[in-house]
C-alpha cells in the first residue's frame, strides 16, 4: 500500500497507524548507526533519532511511538514460553533498544 495512502488511513484505523509507524522506524533507521542493546554505547544513535524526529510531524511521531509500543508489547507477552538463552538474550537487547526509543520520542531529549 502506498505511504500516503497508509498515512490518511491511519487517521481511522489503529491498524494502518502501526503499519505507518513501522515504515517511519524502517526509514529512520537506515539513517542512525546500528543499535547495541547498550545505554551507553546506543548514545550517539540516540542523539541522531532524536535529531530526525525534530523533521517528522506529530502525527508521524504518533505512529511511531504506537508501533514501538506494539513491538514492546508484543516482547513482554508474546514471547515463547521456554526459549533458549540466545533467544532470551536477543529479546532482551531488543527490549531495551525499543525502550530506549520511546523514551527519547517521548522526552525529545537523547
Amino acid at each position: 500500500m502506498p505511504m500516503i495512502v497508509l498515512y490518511f488511513l491511519s487517521f481511522f484505523s489503529k491498524k494502518a497507524k502501526i503499519a505507518l509507524g513501522e515504515i517511519i522506524w524502517d526509514e529512520l533507521d537506515v539513517q542512525l548507526p546500528e543499535a547495541v542493546g547498550v545505554i551507553e554505547d546506543d548514545k550517539p544513535r540516540m542523539e541522531q533519532f532524536a535529531n530526525l524526529l525534530k523533521k517528522i510531524n506529530r502525527h508521524k511521531k504518533k505512529a511511531l511511538q504506537e508501533w514501538i509500543e506494539e513491538r514492546i508489547y508484543d516482547f513482554q507477552y508474546h514471547g515463547p514460553d521456554l526459549c533458549t538463552g540466545s533467544e532470551e538474550e536477543f529479546e532482551r537487547k531488543w527490549l531495551q533498544i525499543f525502550n530506549e526509543h520511546l523514551r527519547v520520542l517521548k522526552s525529545k531529549t537523547p
